[in-house]
């Protein structure tokens, strides 16, 4: 399966990479933990709000995707009797596409509420506030969360002046996409995709880096748009609260690593319970 078909969003290709190397979230080491007192944090990053290629619009567009699913159905398994009936699987393939596609009307009114429920919430603004009040961490204080590149030193260096000792930094960058296949009626989810690099507090060194990813749990994509995209909308506050629990719990507290479920993390052993097991995504 090629990249392209797995994600809209180009920004979340590293995730197909992860399974591959070291665990993506490992605990911070004792050794480095230990001079850990007070943690100033920061957040940014990019939502990809391209909702233009999920489903197929129309029985046009139907035919063209379900012949492209009947030949990739055949040759799957990459032997001669599959390259043989692609053929067939093209034709069968385009003729139940164009029959069980959805009209250009549902389609676009699908999409517009999907892209609108993606720009229309803060997901950044709820990370923020959920991180600066978690006490999961015991005796690091998480002192501030900031929105925006860097400003986690501006909070540091204002602690110093007040008397403070200077908070470590921990710099949190993530990506959000709606995962989704060139089927014609797919199944769909949100992705994020949450970066976080522990830094000095003079910011010069970094001292760990761990990078979670949470799939949400795949609906039929008209239903997942429905009442307001109302699906959608509740995975993207799930992933802000899930999140928030365990950046600090796997650095701090956990001395395990974060379990792997092919491309998605399982969260179900999350102190508050909050966490579900990874879905099948890929």
């Amino acid at each position: 399966m090629v990249v392209g078909r797995v994600f809209a969003a180009a920004s979340l290709v590293c995730i197909l990479v992860s399974a591959c190397a070291q665990p993506p979230v490992t605990p911070i080491p004792d050794s480095t933990r230990r001079t850990i007192t007070s943690i100033s944090g920061d957040i940014s990053g990019i939502k990809n709000s391209d909702t233009s290629q999920i489903g197929a619009r129309g029985s046009t567009e139907g035919g063209q995707r379900g012949a492209a699913q009947g030949v990739a159905t055949m040759t799957s398994s990459g032997n001669l009797l599959g390259l043989l009936l692609a053929p067939v699987g093209a034709a069968v393939g385009g003729a139940k596409g164009a029959a069980e596609a959805q009209s250009e009307d549902v389609v676009d009114a699908t999409r517009a509420e999907l892209r609108l429920a993606m720009q229309d919430t803060d997901f950044a603004e709820d990370l923020r506030a959920r991180l600066a009040a978690s006490t999961i961490a015991g005796d690091i204080v998480i002192s501030s969360m900031t929105a925006g590149a860097s400003t986690a030193a501006q909070q540091s260096a204002t602690n110093v002046s007040a008397g403070g000792a200077p908070s470590h930094i921990i710099a949190v960058e993530y990506r959000l996409a709606i995962f989704h296949q060139a089927h014609v009626n797919p199944k769909i989810a949100l992705i994020a995709q949450v970066t976080a690099q522990v830094q000095s507090p003079d910011r010069k060194q970094m001292l760990h880096k761990a990078t979670w990813t949470y799939c949400g749990q795949p609906y039929d994509f008209v239903q997942m748009a429905a009442n307001n995209a109302a699906l959608l909308r509740g995975q993207i506050n799930s992933a802000a609260a899930v999140l928030a629990e365990a950046i600090p719990y796997d650095l701090f507290v956990s001395k395990v690593p974060r379990p792997l479920k092919g491309y998605c993390m399982d969260f179900s052993d999350l102190p508050s319970g909050i966490g579900t097991k990874a879905p099948g995504l890929i």
